[in-house]
């Protein structure tokens, strides 16, 4: 782990990063076609991005270290020998190359939005429910059909907020348990990993690593951010993309046309925050443009009527098999004894 894990965390790892560099150094382009030449130690990388903003001392940097240590460290020789001509895997590498696109899929500013945009556009819903809870405390009775819809409305038309009740790790809570979810959806049946690749570089790279292709084909964030149906396109250099899919109609055997990885490079394009990378002397792939601004979740339209039949059973979070990471976990679901409740940094800096 380098000296600036405490501080610049890579959202892409360095192992990653360097298939696309050349002497050191990678070509970002950023939205409006501005480009930089960036140093693989400062591409990708966002301040205090796994950080616990309620811990002292390493336990301040426990995700971050745990992806250093259990992901990133035992990933990169099995990416590496992929990318240099290894297929297929034996069953242990195949489950590291699992972990290593399950990880990319949800340690990214990508994710985040989605996950924080999620929570903006249904925490009106979410307060109104609550509402309506607490109506029927005060009274002591419950209320009336007409009663409670009366109370949800207007509960969301008044919803503060949501920053009322903002938590600074719940990000953190978030990315580990969508990697379980994650994880398990690449290692179902039917599901493969395809290896295509080409004798000339046709592939650039997002930062966030990966992209979510959708069955019709389009690379939108919108929920439910994994059907079973997702395509996971990963460019690991260059020349070699790995493909996390469900369909058949890949033919490993014809390599990586332009036109699929014409389709790798729109979904980068769609799937960044900040830049797209590639070698400094790979030319831009032609009628690849970026948009103005990266992917959002369009607000859903909301509805209510009664409820004709007591609640289901609440969704439970998946099980964190890893004990490591369970840890964190534990550590990241409690306030420390010398922190108030709600404490903690106001912003992602």
């Amino acid at each position: 782990m380098g000296a600036n894990t405490a501080k610049e965390h890579h959202l892409v790892p360095q192992y990653w990063l360097r298939a696309f560099a050349e002497d050191g150094h990678v070509l970002g382009r950023r939205r409006g076609g501005a480009e930089h030449r960036t140093p693989v130690r400062r591409a990708a990388v966002a301040r205090h991005f796994n950080t616990d903003p309620l811990a002292d001392g390493e336990r301040r940097v426990a995700l971050e270290t745990y992806l250093d240590r259990h992901v990133d460290g035992p990933c990169a020789p099995v990416l590496r020998v992929v990318r240099e001509g290894q297929w297929p895997l034996d069953e242990a590498q195949h489950a590291l190359a699992l972990d290593a696109l399950a990880w990319q899929v949800v340690r990214t500013q990508a994710f985040r939005s989605f996950d924080e945009q999620v929570g903006h556009h249904l925490f009106p819903a979410l307060w109104a429910q609550e509402a309506v809870g607490y109506s029927e405390e005060r009274l002591g009775r419950p209320l009336s059909e007409a009663e409670r819809l009366e109370v949800f409305w207007t509960a969301v038309r008044t919803a503060p907020d949501p920053s009322v009740i903002f938590d600074p790790r719940s990000a953190l809570r978030a990315s580990i348990r969508a990697f379980e979810r994650t994880r398990g959806l690449l290692a179902a049946p039917g599901r493969r990993l395809v290896l295509l690749r080409s004798a000339e570089p046709l592939l650039v790279l997002a930062d966030s690593g990966i992209a979510l292709r959708r069955k019709d084909g389009t690379f939108g964030l919108t929920p439910p951010l994994l059907p079973e149906t997702i395509e996971v396109f990963a460019p690991l250099s260059p020349t070699c993309l790995l493909i996390s899919t469900p369909r058949a109609h890949y033919r490993p055997h014809q390599g990586l046309t332009r036109k699929i990885a014409a389709k790798a490079n729109a979904g980068a394009a769609a799937w960044c925050q900040d830049a797209v990378y590639r070698p400094p002397s790979m030319p831009w792939p032609t009628h690849l443009p970026l948009a103005e601004s990266p992917l959002e979740v369009r607000p859903p339209r909301l509805s209510a009527v009664p409820a004709q039949q007591p609640a289901g059973p609440a969704p439970t979070h998946p099980e964190i098999r890893r004990g490591e990471l369970r840890a964190i976990l534990e550590q990241l679901s409690h306030t420390p004894a010398d922190q108030p409740p709600g404490s903690g940094t106001g912003g992602r800096t």
